[in-house]
């Protein structure tokens, strides 16, 4: 399983500049993923922390920022602190909003349950994202 991806494709009735501001803004982040204390910059260290729980949920460090077009982290959660994977965002401006494709890499490597749980909750997230704009 170690070339296992998981790729998810929403499409948001919002412009780029507002689909970035989610992707990156703690306020917007907090709606709909977790909450960093600060935005998300290129090279910086990131930690995101529940919204109800406060409790730290997942961290990295950011390694492409392309304003408006593109984004990618290391990515580690509190199920399985030792497993760094990656997620990359990508953003496309279409007629009447964006299109956000996300991949996830190297979630392989923990098997199938932490694969299937990643896949869930990306499907859980991403309703709320589309719910918070």
């Amino acid at each position: 399983m170690k070339n296992s991806e998981i790729i998810k494709t929403l499409f948001l009735p919002v412009d780029i500049k507002t689909a970035w501001a989610y992707l990156t803004e703690p306020d917007k982040l907090a709606k709909w993923f977790h909450a960093p204390k600060t935005a998300l910059k290129a090279g910086e260290d990131y930690t995101l922390f529940g919204t109800d729980s406060g409790n730290k949920m997942c961290w990295g460090t950011v390694s492409v920022m392309n304003p408006h077009s593109e984004l990618a982290y290391s990515f580690s959660i509190t199920p399985a602190p030792d497993l760094e994977t990656q997620v990359h965002w990508a953003l496309d401006q279409l007629d009447g909003g964006t299109r956000i494709t996300m991949t996830h890499t190297g979630v392989g490597a923990a098997g199938m349950g932490l694969l299937s749980g990643l896949d869930k909750g990306w499907d859980a997230h991403f309703a709320s994202l589309r719910g918070a704009v």
